[in-house]
């Protein structure tokens, strides 16, 4: 089945990172992809899946020129362009266990410094370390703050974060609402992910890759490695795929 939909993390894959830099020319090239995607239905189309907030998966979308939905807070949200909607995931019934989490975070690992939130989040948590070194060790302390208000979350490692998720949300069932909602199939997408965040979409999508810089258990699952990092490792998937992309303003119609 052919690719018709390019779905891409974003730190990680399409950047470096919080607080790094954009590839702007990379995003350029994928925003004039979605211009000839809406012209012709034969070409690919591309669109994210991140962990951000819905309001920066708004920005990247408008970057990228997408006019497809996207997947915001690891699935728990879809935010349609079309119509300027954003829509939580329907199995999400109560934002209070969520709210209950929050507060105990804050009052006990947030309030001594040890961490932080990443603003902007509705029906999610990322949890950052205030000294990075403390990051693999922020599961085991949320554990510990959380008791018996673990049974409510899911913990998910991203590579400088915690991600802490209402109990069975994952990006799988974001790109299952984002497939149901546009109506292209997960067989006829290309996942690009490179964290343990991303494994449970990677798994299901039609095909698969990650960059260099992408975690072993990534790696193990994916059907294709880029032999580069991040945004020129998106370059060389893209290549491998047989995806055609313009180098650029005037660049010759893909074929």
């Amino acid at each position: 089945m052919p690719i018709r939909l390019m779905v891409f993390d974003v730190d990680g894959v399409l950047t470096d990172g919080e607080a790094q830099a954009l590839d702007l020319a990379l995003l350029r090239q994928l925003a004039e992809m979605n211009r000839r995607a809406r012209k012709d239905a034969t070409l690919p189309a591309a669109t994210i899946c991140s962990g951000r907030p819905a309001p920066y998966v708004e920005v990247m979308l408008q970057a990228i020129d997408g006019h497809l939905p996207a997947v915001f807070e690891n699935g728990a949200g879809l935010y349609v362009p079309e119509n300027y909607r954003f829509l939580p995931h329907p199995s999400l019934n109560s934002h209070a266990p969520m709210i209950d989490v929050q507060r105990k975070l804050s009052e006990t690992l947030v309030q001594r410094g040890y961490a932080y939130f990443q603003p902007g989040k509705e029906y999610s948590l990322s949890l950052f370390a205030t000294d990075p070194d403390e990051t693999p060790h922020l599961q085991e302390e949320a554990v510990v703050a959380l008791g018996d208000l673990c049974a409510e979350v899911d913990f998910t490692y991203s590579p400088s974060c915690l991600n802490i998720l209402p109990r069975g949300m994952h990006k799988w069932k974001g790109i299952e609402f984002l497939a149901s909602y546009s109506g292209y199939h997960a067989a006829e997408m290309l996942g690009v992910g490179d964290s343990d965040v991303d494994v449970p979409f990677l798994l299901n999508v039609g095909y698969s890759a990650a960059p260099a810089n992408a975690n072993d258990a990534v790696k193990q699952i994916v059907q294709y490695v880029a032999p580069r990092r991040s945004s020129e490792g998106v370059r060389d998937i893209l290549s491998h795929f047989g995806i055609s992309y313009p180098a650029g303003p005037g660049a010759a119609a893909a074929p």
